[in-house]
């Protein structure tokens, strides 16, 4: 099975994923949001709603059971989310149809299909870990989403916050986050397609959180930290994201090149190691610093994907392209894949 095999065959887990990927998908810089936060109004604004949400999903010790609807498929979940010293230890159960789990330790994590198939991905050493919360600035995402408050309901009994990410064209999705009040814990999420509708939804039904530690960020904590120029213990490395995101600008080191993206889209991280006995595997992250593309490029391409296909709201196309196997992968429409696969051409070869 050829990487890009292996990835896509990640997401027949996707109802596990969801919860994982959606929200690391969503971090604010802490000091960021606080500026957008209107003081003299009693309400925290959707910046700084989305910023306690991001130190949430870190920094708390939750356990629950997740309901997940999507191609008007029910599958019910079990997560266990426990911190300890910094580390993160997480474990997505299905607890409907095929036995299914998703476990995460520190650089690792394995998909279990079934019995007897394990899928294991281990994060190589000075990469950054895509599955931890990634900070964003809002100005940033401004120019692609509209934040907006959406109001308040109840979720697993608990009294949330609805944010909505909105789109600004139909190259991405969007989303909307319930927010825990007293905790900022995301209780529910809904992806949102291009049609405004309901794609993808995961809910707790119940959920437990531990005592919220000292170190966790408040909502008013966010200000005052901005205030005080002091990055608040909380805002899980916000400042050594931004120079992360920043830094993997830098021309990847490839005979690769995209002629054009969609708007908003570029290349943000790259890597590459060896894949058997015909050379390498090279991918690329293409994102917008909320929606993300992979792109695989693989000398070995036999047996690859060929054309376009969807699992839920994930989309892929492959094709042979200066011949090599490429497949692009993503949780976007099918247009942002096809337009990022046309986009690619080899520096070696002016035919595709």
């Amino acid at each position: 099975m050829t990487r890009a095999a292996r990835v896509l065959a990640r997401h027949l887990l996707r109802p596990a994923l969801a919860l994982v990927q959606v929200v690391a998908l969503a971090g604010l810089s802490p000091a960021a949001a606080a500026q957008a936060e209107d003081e003299s109004s009693p309400r925290v604004s959707p910046a700084a709603h989305l910023a306690r949400m991001a130190a949430a999903v870190d920094d708390l010790t939750y356990e629950g059971t997740l309901v997940y609807l999507a191609d008007n498929r029910l599958e019910t979940l079990h997560i266990v989310h426990r911190v300890s010293g910094g580390d993160v230890e997480e474990r997505l159960i299905s607890l409907s149809g095929p036995v299914r789990a998703v476990t995460r330790q520190r650089d690792e994590v394995t998909c279990m299909l079934s019995e007897d198939r394990l899928i294991s991905v281990k994060r190589k050493a000075g990469v950054p870990d895509l599955l931890r919360t990634r900070a964003i600035d809002p100005a940033t995402l401004a120019a692609n989403y509209f934040v907006h408050p959406l109001g308040e309901t109840r979720v697993a009994g608990r009294d949330t916050d609805v944010v909505g990410v909105i789109p600004r064209d139909d190259y991405r999705y969007g989303y909307r986050f319930y927010l825990d009040r007293q905790t900022g814990l995301p209780l529910k999420s809904d992806l949102m397609g291009t049609q405004g509708d309901p794609i993808e939804q995961i809910m707790f039904a119940a959920v437990q959180v531990d005592p919220i530690p000292p170190r966790a960020v408040t909502a008013g904590g966010v200000a005052a930290a901005a205030e005080s120029g002091v990055t608040p213990p909380g805002a899980i490395g916000a400042k050594s994201a931004e120079r992360r995101a920043s830094s993997s600008l830098v021309p990847p080191p490839s005979a690769w090149r995209f002629d054009a993206l969609p708007p908003g889209f570029a290349v943000r991280l790259y890597d590459s190691w060896p894949e058997g006995p015909e050379g390498k595997v090279e991918h690329f992250l293409v994102t917008d610093h909320l929606a993300s593309v992979s792109v695989f490029v693989e000398a070995d391409g036999e047996g690859g994907l060929r054309g376009a296909t969807r699992i839920g709201a994930v989309h892929a196309v492959g094709a042979r392209v200066a011949g090599h196997q490429v497949t692009v992968v993503g949780q976007v429409p099918a247009e942002t894949v096809s337009s990022v696969l046309a986009g690619l051409h080899h520096d070696g070869d002016g035919t595709r």
